[in-house]
């Protein structure tokens, strides 16, 4: 799931060197703005068809809070 997330964070951000752990921390030193993060969010919910609920972004501290979240709410 984290190579799926880097993907699209690799699409919006067109950084290509992308490596996440469940660790990293989602905040500016992913070094996307505001507008970035929506994009982003639009994009993980593009490839895991899915809703985010805007109460769930505001919960995401770590990619591990994102994995956890599409875990719950993805199908299959």
């Amino acid at each position: 799931m984290i190579k799926r997330i880097e993907k699209v964070f690799s699409e919006v951000t067109g950084q290509t060197d992308v490596s996440f752990t469940e660790k990293t921390k989602i905040d500016k030193k992913l070094g996307i703005s505001s507008l970035g993060v929506i994009q982003l969010i639009c994009g993980l919910e593009d490839e895991f068809d899915v809703e985010i609920p805007n109460s769930a972004i505001k919960k995401f501290k770590t990619i591990k809070d994102v994995i956890e979240f599409l875990e719950k709410n993805i199908d299959g």
